[in-house]
């Protein structure tokens, strides 16, 4: 696995919050010496760049200003990413274990829509097809419950090095952010 396709998750106990000034306050009040490169480098990182990434929110979807930053070290770059995103998804880490949640109590899928009218059948079928073809067993196997959030998000990473729901094997730091 490349050290290149790496990212690095910033854990907020607000894991429903997404927005861009609040991306942009995490970000911001950050101390980037204190994270670490996946190459192991400590206080190797700074602001390489920026991309546009879409969230789909209740009030409607978001173009999200996403952070990069690159070693000086090894060169590999990473994307800054908040615990209540999942990534290479467009839907937030809460409504997807909704869907999860919800299917696993054999209820209504299609609540989430209605709680979320920028998510349609289409990604919930998505969702679910992740969930029971790679986390659904994980999940079991550890005895990880889908909630709460906080701890189901502390748990992926600590056993799997992954966001729940991540579909691409990529390595993903978790860095806990104080405030």
């Amino acid at each position: 696995m490349s050290i290149h396709n790496t990212m690095i998750t910033i854990f907020v106990r607000d894991c429903n919050q997404i927005s861009q000034s609040f991306y942009d306050s995490v970000i911001f009040d950050l101390q980037l010496h204190q994270l670490t490169c996946s190459c192991s480098h400590s206080a190797c990182l700074s602001v390489h760049g920026y991309y546009r990434r879409t969230v789909k929110l209740s009030s409607g979807a978001i173009r999200l200003r996403v952070c990069r930053v690159k070693c000086s070290e090894c060169g590999a770059t990473h994307a800054l990413l908040l615990s209540s995103m999942v990534p290479y998804s467009q839907i937030p880490l809460s409504d997807q274990q909704r869907i999860c949640k919800d299917y696993e109590e054999d209820r209504d899928l299609c609540m989430v829509c209605e709680g979320n009218p920028s998510i349609d059948e289409n990604n919930v079928k998505s969702i679910l097809r992740n969930y029971r073809l790679c986390w659904r067993e994980k999940l079991r196997s550890l005895k990880i419950p889908l909630f709460p959030l906080a701890d189901l998000i502390l748990s992926c990473f600590s056993d799997y090095s992954s966001q729940f729901l991540q579909i691409h094997r990529r390595v993903n730091k978790l860095f806990s952010y104080t405030t």
